[in-house]
């Protein structure tokens, strides 16, 4: 039976821990290349000619895994499963970006009626008042709603984690 073959791009930087993953599945690192590219060229930008230099540099490995080796079902599995666990995205945020201008809002608003005359400084009061109650509001229920985040989250690394620990079991 024929051999798998993969090749991967890597940063330079993750050369290392991507081996030792890879060699975790019962993947054997046939060969590493390492690539620099760096392109210069001449663009127009308005009535200016500017030179431009874009470089690209990447580490492209590539490995082998032969089908009759012991446990390779389970070690196959086991990458699935590895690779099938959903990163849940990133976390929410505490103010997002229509909060801000919300808040942001608000406060100039009161800050104007506040300038007008005397009703004007009782309705920026009510107004500043509104703004600190959104921001209260908004701290205060932040961890109720990051929690369904971390939770997907903790579920995630612990399904990377078994499967990486039954995985190192059998290599």
């Amino acid at each position: 039976m024929a051999k798998e073959i993969k090749s991967i791009s890597v940063a330079p930087a993750a050369e290392e821990d991507t081996i030792n993953l890879w060699q975790t599945f019962g993947w054997e690192l046939k060969t590493t290349q390492e690539v620099k590219n760096k392109d210069s060229h001449l663009e127009k930008r308005g009535d200016d000619l500017v030179s431009v230099t874009e470089t690209e540099h990447y580490v492209k490995l590539t490995f082998e895994r032969d089908p009759t080796r012991q446990n390779y079902a389970a070690l196959k599995s086991l990458e699935e499963q590895f690779y099938a666990a959903r990163h849940p995205g990133i976390p929410p945020k505490r103010f997002g970006t229509l909060w801000l201008i919300l808040i942001v809002a608000l406060l100039l608003f009161g800050l104007m009626l506040v300038t007008t005359s005397a009703i004007g400084v009782l309705l920026g009061l009510i107004v500043a008042a509104l703004d600190v109650f959104i921001i209260v509001m908004r701290i205060k229920s932040y961890p109720k709603r990051l929690q369904p985040w971390t939770d997907a989250y903790n579920a995630y690394e612990k399904t990377r984690s078994e499967a990486l620990e039954q995985a190192k079991s059998l290599a």
